[in-house]
């Protein structure tokens, strides 16, 4: 057996690395000992607090909870002590709504639920509530969307199947200008009017795997290619934790 086989194991392998106890993680992410036992132990992986302690540990969470993908966090280092030097820290901001808009930042519009959302990026004027995120131009750049924000959407994802990973109400934002399948990514897709937020990954040139998160609740699905409208792939999400 490979000795990061569990969830158990990458969690021990990690914090480890990154030098927490049980009872350090634990009060850094407000987690009681007992709880953190459990998922040491392999007792259970089930927990709202994945990202949160992927985060504090700079590992990618998908790695830490499927094994799958890079065990790095993008840009990381695992150690915790590390701090970047003083010249590259970023001043920040208070704003609402009032707050002129810079001119590297753009508005898209964020929707109340993700019925509301099409695969060209439009979206039902009627039911739209009107309200709107701030994106900076370089994080739409980086990703690969348009400058502007046209084809960008957000709304707030629903239901238990894409937890711990991304829990019930967090905010995620789709580029629907990205329909490319890319193995393992995260898409809002259509399925005859059934509006999703799933994994995908091709099974063969005709047939598309779509999984959740949530394996323990949800089993994969074998769908073919052309009855899944891809709405969009997802890049970006805020967890409040």
């Amino acid at each position: 057996m490979n000795k990061n086989e569990t969830f158990a194991d990458r969690l021990k392998l990690a914090m480890d690395e990154a030098g927490y106890t049980q009872a350090s993680l634990g009060e850094v992410i407000g987690m009681a000992q007992p709880s953190v036992w459990k998922l040491v132990t392999g007792k259970t992986k089930n927990t709202r607090k994945l990202y949160e302690i992927a985060r504090v540990l700079r590992v990618n969470p998908d790695w830490l909870l499927t094994g799958k993908g890079q065990k790095e966090m993008a840009g990381g280092s695992s150690n915790k002590n590390e701090i970047p030097d003083e010249s590259e820290w970023v001043k920040m901001e208070p704003w609402d709504d009032s707050t002129p808009i810079d001119k590297e930042e753009v508005l898209v519009p964020f929707l109340k639920d993700v019925e509301l959302a099409c695969g060209d990026g439009t979206f039902n004027e009627e039911d739209y509530n009107g309200f709107k995120l701030r994106f900076s131009k370089a994080t739409l750049r980086r990703v690969g969307a348009n400058t502007d924000g046209s084809g960008v959407i957000c709304f707030p994802a629903s239901g238990n199947s894409m937890e711990p990973y991304i829990p019930h109400g967090t905010t995620v934002a789709i580029n629907t200008n990205d329909k490319k399948i890319v193995d393992g990514k995260i898409y809002a897709i259509n399925e005859n009017g059934w509006k999703r937020i799933k994994v995908l990954r091709r099974s063969s040139p005709n047939m598309l795997n779509i999984s959740s998160f949530n394996s323990e609740e949800y089993d994969p699905e074998e769908k073919p290619v052309d009855s899944v409208e891809i709405i969009g792939r997802l890049f970006w999400y805020s967890v409040i934790v």
